[in-house]
Parts: C-alpha cells; sequence; structure tokens
C-alpha cells in the first residue's frame, strides 16, 4: 500500500524575470516497508520535493497525499506524518545527544520509558553511546549527522525522509547506519532516501528513482534497472602500474577509462574469458596491479543515466 504518493507534480520559481522548471511533472510512490532512494545531481529537483512533501512548498500543480492526506490542501500534515532528517547538520549547541532525541521522541507523544529504550536502542545500534551525553558544540560532524538520523527515528511517522544521512559519517558507523535505515521499514515504515552515497545505498534500498533535470528520468526495481542499462555488459576493473598511463583499447572492449591509475573497461559477458586472458598478460607484464571481473552497479548505471560529468562531480 502506498505511504507516499506524487502525482504529476510540478514546481517551478522565478527569479530575476527568469522561470525555473525544479520539478517537471514528477509521480512518484512509496510503499509501506519499502525504501525508495531519490538519486540525482545538484539542482536536479530532490530537495524541492522532500520540501513539498513536507508542506513547506506548494507544487504549481499536481497532487501530493502521504497516507490518504492530501498535503496541498493541508500542507502542516506533511510535517506531522513525516520524520525528517535534513541535509544540514543538527545545530544542538549545549544539548547533548540524548536530551535531543528524547526531546523529539516526546514531542510525538512517546512514553517517558519507551523514550528511554528506543533511544538506548538506538545508540548501541549505530555505536555512538560514548558521546550521548557530550554536548553537541563538542561533537563532530559525523555524531551530529547520526544524531540527527535518531531524532528522526526515534518516533517515526507514517514516512521517513533523510537528505543525504551519511554525509560526515566514518565508514563503519555507516554500515551501521544503512542497517537502521533498512530497520525503519520493519513495521511498515516508508522512507525516502535521498543520497549521493549510491554505491553504498544500493544494499538498502528497495525502489529507485533517477531525476535530471526536474524530470523523473527512471524509476523501478534496482535489478531491473540495473538489468536495462548493463545490456547484458560486465566490467574489467584494473590497477594500473607504476609509470603507465596509457593502454590500447583491446578489440573486445566496448569502452575503456582511466582515471587516477584505475582502469575500467566494458564489455559483453561472453567475453568474459577473453579480458580475464588480457589481464592476466598485462599483470604477468607488469602493466597491470590487482584486477577483477565485477558486475555493472547500480552507479553505473545512474551514471550512465545522467551523464558522467555531472555525476562524478556531485558525488
Amino acid at each position: 500500500m502506498a505511504v507516499i504518493e506524487m502525482d504529476h507534480v510540478t514546481k517551478t520559481y522565478k527569479s530575476r524575470g527568469k522561470r525555473t522548471v525544479a520539478n517537471d511533472d514528477v509521480s512518484l510512490r512509496v510503499d509501506g516497508g519499502e525504501v525508495l532512494g531519490l538519486f540525482g545531481h545538484n539542482g536536479a529537483g530532490k530537495t524541492t520535493i522532500v520540501n513539498q512533501l513536507l508542506g513547506l512548498l506548494r507544487p504549481d500543480k499536481g497532487s501530493l497525499v502521504i497516507a490518504g492526506e492530501d498535503i496541498v490542501k493541508n500542507p502542516n500534515r506533511g510535517r506531522y506524518l513525516c520524520s525528517v532528517q535534513p541535509q544540514s547538520k543538527t545545530p544542538l549547541g549545549e544539548l547533548t545527544p540524548r536530551a535531543a532525541t528524547r526531546i523529539m521522541a516526546k514531542l510525538r507523544g512517546v512514553s517517558a520509558h519507551e523514550v528511554r529504550e528506543r533511544t538506548d536502542e538506538l545508540f548501541e545500534k549505530l555505536d555512538i553511546m560514548e558521546w550521548a551525553d557530550v554536548p553537541g558544540k563538542e561533537l563532530s560532524g559525523g555524531v551530529l549527522r547520526l544524531t540527527g538520523f535518531c531524532m528522526a527515528a526515534i518516533c517515526p511517522g507514517k514516512a521517513v525522509i533523510l537528505d543525504e544521512p551519511t554525509n560526515d559519517v566514518d565508514p563503519v558507523r555507516r554500515r551501521y547506519l544503512w542497517n537502521a535505515i533498512r530497520g525503519l521499514t520493519r513495521d511498515g515504515t516508508a522512507v525516502l532516501l535521498v543520497t549521493h552515497n549510491i554505491r553504498e545505498a544500493e544494499s538498502a534500498v528497495d525502489e529507485v528513482a533517477v531525476l535530471d533535470k526536474g524530470k523523473v528520468l527512471v524509476q523501478g526495481n534496482v535489478q531491473q534497472i540495473k538489468a536495462e542499462t548493463a545490456r547484458n555488459r560486465m566490467k574489467l576493473e584494473a590497477t594500473a602500474a607504476a609509470g603507465e598511463e596509457e593502454f590500447a583499447k583491446p578489440d573486445w572492449a566496448e569502452d575503456m577509462k582511466i582515471a587516477e591509475a584505475e582502469l575500467t573497461l566494458t564489455f559483453d559477458r561472453t567475453l568474459a574469458s577473453e579480458a580475464l586472458k588480457w589481464a592476466a598478460e598485462q599483470h604477468r607484464e607488469r602493466r597491470l596491479g590487482r584486477y577483477a571481473l565485477t558486475e555493472i552497479t547500480l552507479e553505473d548505471s545512474y551514471i550512465e543515466l545522467v551523464g558522467a560529468t555531472k555525476a562524478v562531480s556531485n558525488a
């Protein structure tokens, strides 16, 4: 059952006589118990979607429904029905993570006993208990980011919106965070995840929507999108040896890229044995270091859809 439904939403801005289309006939759906990954470069229209769902902006046309309630007619309901972790860091000042999280829970009507249990559970799951009672002004950006997630997750509404939740978070705790994001869906909560970290998000999302210039380029199941863009292709990824900056593209390869000593060759999967043979020869000649055949990833699909320049500059 759909918890978030956007139907043919268009939103424009006017500045100095210029009209900018932020969202162009956008339709999205997030079901209960599902994580939808919303991907797109800076300026693609992701934040405008979030602000409309929260009732902070009104669309020019189209409908917004959360848990059966019309957010266009009743914009204040968006902030009630959704828990949100904004893209900006949570400014705690003298407040500690424990105090800030408990305040958020109490505002949502959670009992004192539940607040204590749920707060401890989240802090332990994310491994930030040692900072639970440290004033916010003394905390790192990563701990502040994780605290912002806890404030959204302590008592989630029908839907949770997470805007770049892993920014500034160290690699170990990012893993814990992805697991916690998946855990939010177990009771039927719908999660809208806005992130540039596509490679890591791939394991946490069920559905994907890719935005470009305000339009939804594609939306659907992760495996389906990868299959459609991969078109029976694979990759050979390798590290070029010191001093090796130029390679002639082999006949079996469709495409070849080399950047910062990392070589990537794309080819039809029926040619996998030939690719491995070539890599082994290059390795024996000490032109290549480590190498491996890999599947096309969701990040590869995204780059192909929106263009390599935009994807790299905003990763």
